[in-house]
């Protein structure tokens, strides 16, 4: 409830003079991030935890939409069910969420989701070698120019299923490319891959962490993918009660918003989901001068060997 009085107050407050809202995400010493080029490529895996994943706050969607504008196809991997994000009970929830991941990743350009069927919040059980295995088989099928997911140094995710799935991430991509590892995999056709590029994300606001090192830029039409992607996800995101929630809310603090007042809830909902997602990309390009932007830890396959990565910069040309 504190988010839902947050956004309310937010919208409320974003039209007075002068009115600065919200926690900045840089330290004192912040210093703008570099602004990340799309690397080259044709294809990228997007290994996620939850059905909802892409289209976090705190990045992803923008980033999606931006790969498929410049020429990417993506592959979305839903590692968990999803049973317990909404009201309906296991079953119901996992058939609703893969709908709606189904529905959500189209609108940003991807046209494949993969769900590993993994129990929701039961995963710290489950071995990290069956995981693992499961996302060196996807790298080596689909042979990704690029990976997306979570960062697994960012020390302060509580979320269970992404710490899981962030650390198989990580250590998969960097296994896919070695013959030895699961070679019956290589039986069945599956060559090695070494994957090239990573962009790893993490929640800023729980601690400073593992630091991201790009901002990646965002144009009008990519935040708007970026929000209608998040508010089809309709079990978890933009209810109805949700918005009649921050209208009471609203009213114990003696306020109003003219914007939503001739709008049933749901289209009220769809609204204060939208500003809180356009505030936060614009808030993220104001602290790295431009105009919207996500934030992310990006590595290349020459970053693990820093020397050779300079001499690299410093020499190396497109043919």
């Amino acid at each position: 409830m504190k988010r839902a009085l947050a956004i309310a107050l937010w919208i409320a407050a974003a039209s007075l003079p002068g009115q600065e809202i919200g926690v900045p995400l840089q330290a004192p010493e912040y210093e703008p991030l570099p602004l990340a080029e799309m690397p080259p490529g044709k294809m990228f895996l997007a290994l996620q935890p939850h059905h909802d994943d892409h289209t976090t706050d705190y990045g992803m969607g923008g980033l999606i939409a931006r790969l498929v504008d410049e020429g990417y196809r993506g592959v979305y991997v839903r590692s968990s069910n999803d049973e317990k994000d909404g009201p309906h009970g296991y079953p119901l929830d996992d058939m609703i969420n893969l709908k709606e991941a189904d529905e959500a990743t189209k609108v940003l350009g991807i046209d494949e989701v993969v769900s590993l069927e993994w129990r929701n919040d039961y995963m710290d059980p489950i071995p990290l070698q069956e995981l693992r295995a499961q996302f060196i088989l996807l790298v080596r099928k689909y042979r990704p120019d690029v990976v997306l997911g979570h960062d697994p140094w960012m020390h302060y995710d509580r979320n269970p299923d992404h710490r899981k799935v962030s650390r198989a991430l990580a250590e998969a991509v960097w296994m896919a490319g070695y013959a030895n590892v699961h070679p019956e995999q290589l039986e069945l056709g599956y060559k090695p891959h070494r994957v090239p590029y990573l962009f790893l994300k993490g929640r800023v606001d729980y601690g400073r962490g593992h630091w991201p090192n790009v901002a990646v830029s965002l144009n009008a039409e990519q935040l708007r993918r970026k929000q209608l992607a998040y508010t089809t996800h309709r079990n978890v995101y933009a209810h109805p009660g949700t918005a009649a929630a921050y209208r009471k809310m609203l009213a114990d603090e003696g306020l109003t918003v003219p914007e939503i007042e001739s709008l049933n809830d749901q289209q009220a909902a769809v609204v204060f989901e939208n500003f809180f997602m356009e505030w936060i990309s614009r808030k993220r390009g104001r602290e790295n001068q431009t105009e919207m932007a996500e934030v992310y830890w990006f590595r290349n396959e020459f970053d693990h060997l820093p020397g050779l990565s300079d001499y690299l910069r410093k020499n190396a040309v497109r043919k």
